[in-house]
């Protein structure tokens, strides 16, 4: 059991945080906030004055077992996946280290991913929980292929390549419809999906009661999918206005991965990423966060994602970077760390998570100072929990 003493707490709903309170946690639950009162005498008492606890933070589009710049030129080979899915352990870390405690996958281009998660949940591993999609779904020469995407084209080869991937454990569908900036054999501005390959896929992935996502990042393919039924939109890179209010209307949720694309500038500046991709990049920063913009205008729901997880971009740190830049492009702090929390628990549909609240999963992260003043605050971690355990701590030595 622990008691967290003087806390000030954000519960992943209000603006307000509740000042100076007690939490406690025992048994993978928060107890009680407020008074702590009577409490075992075998209760680790932390006094955390000063210091902020809010929900565990979801990175919706992680890329825990991506291949790395090295291996791209061989494609998955029993050697790259067993050396992705090792490097899957230390991004794990990294997500705890930062207090991101819960990933929805990416896409991975191979199964070994579900063993990652294992471990995890095992506790072999210092991890987050792991929300999983198998392999992304793309078109022939579509976003991805080379790094072991799961082919498919036409309507039906799309819904069985859906089958396929539910039946290897997927939790969602991951769709890649349109170009983007990690193959070299196309175009940010293609479209790579018919129509009817995008409503076959939503479909069958619904029918079969999962959720969809899919790589997006011009606005006839967005309106396509999101018409189809899609429920979260990837990037929404070249998105316009009307668009967006579309997506808005629709109910459709997005998630905006703005710091990618950026980080794919820098290291590309240094040499450090093929340059077709470092080119492909530098040319959509600028509309992208104008799209983000457009989002936030028409009340499009958001939710953070990072897309990191390659050797140029870890996963964790790309977590506290991402909120940074949602918050510089006009979004609230508080609307930030919301798309961080109880947003992203309600889109993964995992109502345990998301909120600081009584009887609540304690998967927790304190923080020195208060991010919803200063979102750079989110940076100064003191503690991280999974499942009512501590599992990391900061650098700050803590009374106990």
């Amino acid at each position: 059991m622990y008691i967290f003493e003087n806390v000030n707490v954000f519960d992943g709903e209000n603006k307000n945080l509740i000042p100076s309170t007690s939490v406690i946690v025992d048994n993978g639950k928060i107890i009680s906030i407020g008074d702590a009162g009577p409490a075992s005498k075998d209760a680790e008492r932390i006094d955390c004055k000063g210091m902020t606890m809010l929900p565990g933070l979801i990175d919706c589009h992680a890329n825990i077992v991506g291949l790395i710049t090295a291996e791209q030129r061989f494609g998955v080979t029993p050697k790259t996946i067993a050396a992705s899915t090792m490097r899957g352990i230390f991004e794990g870390q990294n997500c705890i280290e930062n207090g991101v405690t819960t990933i929805r996958v990416d896409t991975a281009g191979h199964h070994g991913t579900y063993a990652l998660r294992d471990a995890f949940d095992t506790k072999m591993f210092r991890g987050p929980h792991m929300i999983m999609p198998g392999r992304a779904i793309c078109t022939t020469c579509g976003h991805g292929w080379n790094f072991g995407n799961h082919v498919a084209d036409g309507p039906w080869e799309v819904r069985k390549a859906v089958r396929e991937e539910i039946m290897a454990g997927a939790d969602w569908i991951k769709l890649m419809i349109t170009g983007g900036a990690g193959t070299s054999t196309e175009r940010m501005e293609d479209q790579q999906m018919c129509q009817a390959e995008i409503e076959a896929g939503v479909d069958e992935a619904h029918a079969r009661g999962k959720k969809c996502f899919a790589h997006l990042t011009i606005s006839k393919a967005i309106r396509e999918a999101v018409a189809a039924g899609l429920d979260s939109v990837e990037h929404g890179i070249l998105m316009d206005k009307e668009t967006a209010r579309f997506v808005a209307e629709k109910g459709s949720y997005l998630t905006p991965t703005l710091g990618v694309y950026r980080r794919l500038v820098e290291r590309g500046e240094k040499g450090l990423v093929p340059d077709y991709m470092y080119r492909k990049s530098l040319a959509v920063v600028e509309q992208h966060a104008q799209s983000f913009k457009y989002a936030l205008e028409a009340g499009v729901k958001i939710v953070a994602g990072t897309d990191s997880g390659q050797d140029w971009f870890p996963l964790g740190y790309s977590m506290l970077r991402e909120l940074e830049i949602m918050n510089e492009e006009g979004m609230d702090a508080f609307e930030v760390l919301k798309a961080a929390t109880s947003n992203a628990a309600c889109l993964l549909e995992k109502p345990q998570i998301g909120k600081v609240k009584t009887g609540m999963n304690a998967d927790l992260l304190i923080v020195e100072g208060n991010p919803l003043s200063d979102i750079s605050d989110i940076r100064n971690t003191r503690l991280v929990l999974k499942d009512g355990e501590i599992v990391a701590r900061g650098e700050k030595r803590l009374s106990e």
